[in-house]
């Protein structure tokens, strides 16, 4: 595998990470979930948190290594 398809692998997957949480909130919302209790609980924020953390923190490394491997190309 390359290393440009696994740069592009770790970003889309941080950009799912990230949006997931975000799409499936506006969804509830518009939808008028009646019992959102069930589903806003302080477990789901915090699990929520978590996986917009890693989704973030996944594409802080891809542009790191983006970077990297630029300036090696530039060398």
């Amino acid at each position: 595998m390359e290393s440009e398809d696994y740069l592009h692998a770790l970003e889309t997957t941080g950009r799912i990470l990230l949006f997931t949480p975000i799409l499936v909130s506006i969804m509830l919302f518009i939808g008028g979930i009646p019992d959102m209790e069930s589903f806003a609980g302080p477990g789901a924020f915090f699990a929520n948190g978590l996986m917009m953390s890693a989704g973030f923190f996944m594409l802080v490394y891809t542009a790191v290594l983006q970077f990297r491997q630029g300036f090696k190309k530039a060398r």
